[in-house]
């Protein structure tokens, strides 16, 4: 049985006995590293910074598959991105995290009370951010010799995921957590395979931007999965507060269903 096959089963038999595998989970329910520290390694490749999580089971240059992790406003440097990545790399996937912001992420540790988006976004535009994709898809398909690339993105990188799976974006298909400033105009260029997750609780991406992106999608006749949460907040898929049981299984559940997609498509 291959690793995808008995993954697929587990997952399967998890979502049938969803209350107690969070007790006694199936060896294989695939679960998100939350602790702990990064176990890939930070590589400068063309002038960006690019966090690498490799698959334990497989070489680091031999593999025709990959995820791109389009990063939230912290960056490489918030811990709980690599441990992300590292868990997409534990299920079997070579994982990559560029610097989209030239070294200007936002710190993680910064109090709310003190983020000035206001006058930090202006210098993190599309002009400024796709080109940092595209020297990183570059490189997937031309240094790695991937074949097919998935993109995952959470918060702003949501975003930038929905708008490389216009056509011709060099994107086969993507997964996005409570994506923040993503317009209807950029929904409505999305035509490869996406999976959405959605926080009931996220103002970024509320109720109504919610049915627009069901309905545009479902016009295009796009290939896609949208799934909410009950209880969770902006930021679910990567910062949560563990205490919380919906906020923790949130993310948890988010990262299968990424999985899942991944399973299928890559």
């Amino acid at each position: 049985m291959t690793m995808k096959l008995a993954r697929a089963c587990a997952i399967a038999l998890a979502t049938c006995t969803l209350a107690s595998a969070w007790k006694e989970p199936v060896s294989l329910f695939p679960s998100v590293v939350s602790e702990g520290q990064p176990k890939g390694e930070i590589k400068n490749v063309s002038g960006i910074e690019i966090y690498h999580a490799y698959p334990d089971h497989r070489s680091k240059t031999n593999s025709s598959n990959a995820i791109l992790f389009v990063s939230d406003i912290f960056g490489v440097p918030l811990l709980q991105n690599k441990l992300l990545a590292d868990s997409f790399a534990r299920a079997g996937y070579l994982t990559v995290i560029p610097d989209l912001f030239a070294g200007d992420a936002i710190p993680g540790d910064i109090p709310e009370a003190q983020l000035n988006l206001t006058a930090w976004f202006p210098n993190h535009q599309p002009e400024n951010v796709e080109p940092i994709i595209e020297k990183t898809i570059e490189y997937l398909r031309g240094e790695l010799g991937i074949q097919t690339i998935g993109a995952v993105g959470y918060c702003f990188g949501g975003r930038y995921v929905a708008r490389f799976l216009a056509e011709g974006k060099g994107i086969d298909f993507g997964f996005t957590a409570h994506p923040s400033r993503l317009s209807n105009a950029e929904i409505a260029q999305i035509v490869k395979p996406i999976s959405i997750a959605a926080g009931q609780l996220d103002a970024t991406f509320n109720i109504t931007q919610r049915y627009d992106a069901d309905r545009l999608l479902t016009s295009n006749n796009v290939t896609y999965e949208h799934t909410l949460y009950s209880g969770a907040p902006h930021g679910f898929g990567v910062r949560v507060n563990a205490n919380i049981p919906r906020q923790k299984y949130a993310k948890q559940s988010a990262y299968i269903q990424a999985l899942k997609w991944f399973d299928f498509w890559l």
